[in-house]
């Protein structure tokens, strides 16, 4: 079986099949309307209780940041929209409890699944959270506990308050039918590194009857009932994963420095103020890369000043004065919202999009810059744009910020993202405007080779180790060093093992990576000795082809060390 990685790892251990609650889909009329309002205030009071619980025990884990999408699912029960339109069905329709939770639930989600946004669909997961245990109760069922043997849960998609229970047991994977890897399940499994696979088609029918399951997160396969030789390939995989863990378990709190003594900041991507313990816990040392399009994804309209000011206020705070970068609207291309109005195009990856669309949107654009710099007071923020081609945008866009920062009297930095071939080529003069560079590999390679990561038949061009984008890395940190400017690498690249010798030499000054990355890109900047990585540099651009870099980096592994 297939799907979709969102959180790498392994995992080996007994299937725990998780299958809906049936809902009540066809109307059970009740002439005793008061003792079903009754039924379902009790149920209600039930279900705050247990979710109550559940966010004091994560608190009490310093998982504060887990323990608000929790919080999210209480307020739902005091809803007036929600479960207020609940009790209305059963007063005007004079139908049992149960009805009623599944027809408004059921309402209620298609609402937020016909939306054109992928971030609203993955939140009709806490409609369905809430509905489900509203039947329990009403049935006076209550939840099954996590099981105290090791266990991988195959589910069509997991509610965050289903995720919390069963990890406070021996949760090991998790392997889902539905879900996206924006959900709130994968960004809770992220945080407790919990192996997940989603897109699994089929995945409950298929596994069950299984007694176990090794869930390859890694190589993105799931292999029911496996043989003794692919169980001893696991437990492989599990001592030396043990060994690694130990091992990075100091570079949560050391300084991130070279062999030499040059220091290098691991900072974090992050989407949510959910993530921001995780990072920490993982020794990061900020925010390399705050993308706020989710902010807008996940509303039906543009998020207020207001609460945009919470949100970026939130997470600098957490920081607590470690670096917060924060990418201005970056949409369009494959971030689509609807709201926002921007037309259907043929090529939208070169279309109207990031800082294009916000220069010719004042409203959205100013607002969120207004917010952004009010939350400068809370913590160590910066200003990054996206999308950068030519200097007159950047300008523009600087001036805008400028001209707000002063009335506030600020002097915020304002760097851009160098993704772009124009940007990569013109460096040396965004280097005299731009406080700082970060740059994207994901979208700069795909430009560079003009191949679509997402299109499997080009995809293959995308690679981080040819020479093409090398060099144009290597150029970029040539000429951010010239003019004195921090240069950084948030992209995907940034992670690789093999290729981080190379921006130690290539002098690149922070790396922004994933979560569960951090330790162990730390540990492999520790390892580095900048001259000798400096040479390797020389070596590489002297090389044509992706096959020979990857050659020589395998044949001189241990000479950068």
């Amino acid at each position: 079986m297939n799907g979709i990685i969102a959180v790498s790892g392994m995992a080996y251990a007994n299937a725990y099949i998780i299958r809906e609650t049936r809902a009540c889909l066809e109307p059970v009329y009740t002439e005793d309307v008061e003792r079903e309002l009754s039924r379902l205030q009790t149920a209600s009071k039930e279900c705050g209780r247990q979710l109550s619980d559940l966010i004091d025990g994560l608190k009490q884990d310093s998982g504060e940041e887990q323990a608000a999408i929790l919080e999210f699912q209480y307020m739902l029960l005091e809803d007036e929209n929600y479960f207020g339109s609940i009790c209305n069905i059963v007063k005007n329709e004079k139908v049992i409890s149960e009805y009623a939770v599944s027809k408004y639930s059921e309402e209620y989600r298609q609402e937020l699944l016909a939306l054109d946004n992928e971030y609203l669909n993955q939140r009709a997961s806490d409609i369905k959270d809430i509905e489900e245990r509203l039947l329990k109760n009403l049935n006076s069922k209550k939840d099954e506990a996590g099981n105290d043997e090791p266990i991988i849960v195959v589910a069509r998609d997991l509610t965050p308050s289903r995720f919390v229970e069963l990890s406070r047991g021996d949760l090991k994977g998790i392997i889902l039918e539905e879900g996206g890897l924006s959900s709130h399940c994968v960004i809770l499994a992220r945080s407790f590194n919990i192996p997940c696979m989603v897109g699994v088609t089929g995945a409950i029918d298929d596994l069950d009857g299984a007694k176990t399951i090794l869930l390859d997160a890694i190589s993105g396969q799931i292999i029911k009932n496996p043989t003794s030789e692919k169980i001893g390939g696991y437990e492989t995989y599990q001592r030396e994963a043990d060994k690694v863990k130990e091992s990075l378990e100091e570079y949560k709190t050391k300084k991130t420095e070279t062999a030499d003594g040059k220091h290098m900041g691991v900072y974090a991507n992050i989407t949510s103020t959910e993530e921001v313990s995780a990072l920490k816990g993982n020794g990061g040392e900020g925010v390399g890369l705050l993308r706020t399009e989710m902010l807008y994804m996940e509303k039906a309209t543009a998020p207020t000043r207001e609460e945009q000011i919470w949100f970026y206020s939130k997470i600098a705070k957490e920081l607590e004065n470690r670096p917060l970068i924060i990418r201005t609207l970056d949409v369009g291309g494959d971030k689509k919202i609807p709201y926002l109005n921007i037309p259907e195009e043929e090529n939208p990856f070169l279309g109207f999009r990031a800082i294009r669309f916000c220069l010719e949107n004042d409203d959205i654009f100013l607002t969120q810059l207004e917010a952004i710099l009010s939350s400068c007071e809370y913590g160590n923020v910066k200003i990054m744009i996206p999308m950068v081609s030519t200097i007159d945008e950047f300008k523009r866009a600087k001036e805008k910020i400028d001209s707000l920062a002063k009335t506030k009297s600020l002097n915020v930095q304002v760097g851009m993202m160098v993704e772009t071939p124009a940007a990569a080529i013109m460096a040396d003069r965004f280097a005299k405007v731009a406080d700082f560079f970060s740059i994207g590999t994901n979208d700069l390679t795909q430009y560079i080779f003009a191949a679509d990561r997402n299109n499997k038949k080009v995809a293959h061009l995308n690679s981080y180790f040819n020479p093409a984008l090398l060099r144009a890395v290597a150029n970029i940190c040539k000429e951010a060093r010239k003019e004195g400017i921090e240069v950084d690498i948030c992209g995907q690249a940034g992670e690789v093992e093999e290729l981080i010798p190379l921006w130690v030499g290539m002098g690149v000054d922070n790396l922004s990576v994933s979560i569960p990355s951090i330790t162990r890109v730390r540990r492999t900047i520790s390892l580095c000795d900048t001259k000798k990585c400096k040479a390797l540099v020389e070596k590489v651009m002297e090389l044509s082809t992706q096959d020979e870099v990857k050659e020589l980096l395998e044949k001189e592994k241990d000479k950068w060390l």
